[in-house]
């Protein structure tokens, strides 16, 4: 694409919407390439800057930042890093957000993942939002995650519109909640950026509910005592071995109890005359 003469001339910012929706579709046509191997990507825009190559967030980055850039007068070029940052996060982040569920799950190191606090079952906070819970939930839906309910808290004079998203008590629930506190994260929308402007007026904030969250006063800590636990992601790793050798034992004594019965009837049906 950047070696085609249409590059040469610029667009109308009428045409902007146009012009990135053409070029997302060469991203997703695999015509522009991205990936550079398993771990780091390139920026196919930008072949002169001395960093080629990056990884993912912060390939994620760089796109946003040029996107948004008000310095940036080549329309063309803020076409396609809008382009780049639609196509990472709707064909690259779970890609992405698997390698980071996979190293939470089984690779940290014990003392790390002591330190991974969550309140379970798995919950997203919301900060600063306006509207009813069918419509988040409608607006998280449309974003491609899978939640079992959105719950508003009760407004107080320390309540800045918080929600609570519930996510299904499975490592699917904690893939959507990873996705959930990235996407808020990626925008500068997550709870860093909440702390830093926490009345920003318009603006909704989320991420994971933590252990800090938990043990905070008012509703928001309040409400999360009373829905959900403070495990660490080693806790529910062993919690889900106990069930199994549960379910593994409970099966075992069925299969018992069923030879048994039929050792009883066999037995009864040669007695009969």
């Amino acid at each position: 694409m950047s070696s085609s003469s249409e590059d040469e001339t610029d667009i109308s910012e009428s045409e902007l919407e146009d012009y990135v929706d053409q070029c997302y579709e060469l991203l997703k046509d695999g015509h522009v390439k991205v990936q550079f191997s398993d771990a780091l990507y390139r920026c196919p825009y930008c072949p002169g800057k001395k960093k080629l190559v990056y990884q993912y967030k912060d390939l994620l980055q760089h796109a946003t930042d040029v996107a948004k850039g008000s310095q940036n007068k080549d329309i063309k070029h803020k076409g396609k890093h809008l382009s780049l940052v639609k196509y990472m996060k709707n064909h690259l982040l779970r890609d992405d957000l698997s390698s980071v569920l996979t190293g939470l799950t089984l690779d940290l190191p014990p003392g790390e993942r002591g330190n991974n606090v969550f309140v379970w079952p798995w919950i997203g906070i919301l900060a600063n939002v306006g509207v009813s819970s069918s419509s988040l939930k409608n607006d998280l839906a449309r974003k491609g995650f899978d939640t079992f309910r959105v719950r508003l808290l009760p407004n107080d004079k320390d309540n800045p519109g918080y929600a609570l998203v519930e996510f299904k008590k499975d490592w699917s629930g904690f893939y959507n909640a990873m996705m959930f506190e990235k996407e808020f994260d990626f925008d500068h929308h997550g709870k860093k950026d909440y702390v830093a402007a926490p009345l920003s007026v318009g603006k909704c904030y989320g991420w994971i509910a933590r252990d800090d969250d938990f043990d905070s006063k008012g509703i928001l800590g309040e409400y999360l005592r009373k829905s959900g636990d403070l495990k660490t992601i080693a806790d529910i790793e062993a919690d889900e071995k106990r069930k199994n050798a549960l379910l593994i034992t409970n099966l075992a004594n069925t299969i018992d109890e069923l030879r048994a019965r039929l050792d009883e009837l066999e037995t009864k049906h040669g007695n009969t005359p």
